[in-house]
């Protein structure tokens, strides 16, 4: 008696699919993914060699994907699948508590993981973005830095009259100058003072600046 040919079952397809996916982006610690159903019911022969891709091979991706799979036996067939992929990014989160108007060092943060949805919009990724920019509030410990935590708006304009703080070790002295740029909080800004030599400062507050020898 000839024997009844068996469709493939479509939650074990999505399930070698899933498995597929999260091996390829980095593990199920590392990658969610969700598998959606086919939008339209099919009848697939039963296949036990399948060819999963995902068309331009991304090694890292973030939200929706076509995933194509290829049945290698004879009489084989293609079909899509439609998949969200989450992968885990790194941000960064502050090791100590930062003052306001604290310039950020690089050993003032720490790579942190976490999937998307559980970060921040207005996190910070890129490391650069965050050091040598003075913070406009105070920032606790183990926070995420983000954008709001630094200003855009200029606090020294060019050409405005600058009061310039310089300090070291066992000295304060307060200088007036001239602005020859525009600067944030924690940017730097050259500075002409009254005596007719530039400096570099720190931007702090308006109208002021600050040099730590």
């Amino acid at each position: 008696m000839p024997g009844f040919a068996q469709n493939q079952n479509v939650d074990t397809l999505m399930g070698k699919v899933t498995t597929h996916l999260q091996q390829k982006f980095g593990g199920p610690t590392n990658a969610l993914v969700k598998v959606f159903p086919p939008e339209t019911e099919l009848n697939l022969a039963s296949c036990n060699k399948l060819d999963i891709t995902v068309p331009g091979g991304p090694s890292s991706i973030n939200g929706n994907i076509r995933v194509g799979v290829k049945c290698l036996q004879a009489n084989g067939w293609t079909i899509f699948l439609s998949a969200n992929v989450q992968q885990k990014k790194t941000y960064f989160v502050t090791n100590r508590q930062i003052p306001y108007g604290e310039i950020l060092k690089a050993e003032d943060l720490v790579p942190a993981q976490e999937f998307p949805d559980n970060i921040p919009m207005d996190a910070v990724f890129d490391l650069r973005q965050a050091v040598g920019r003075g913070v406009v509030e105070i920032v606790e410990k183990n926070t995420a830095i983000l954008s709001r935590h630094f200003s855009n708006q200029s606090v020294i304009s060019n050409g405005q009259a600058v009061k310039v703080l310089i300090q070291g070790t066992g000295f304060k002295v307060t200088s007036d100058g001239k602005a020859l740029g525009n600067a944030g909080v924690g940017q730097f800004v050259k500075i002409k003072l009254n005596s007719g030599q530039v400096v570099t400062a720190i931007a702090k507050t308006q109208g002021f600046a600050e040099i730590v020898k």
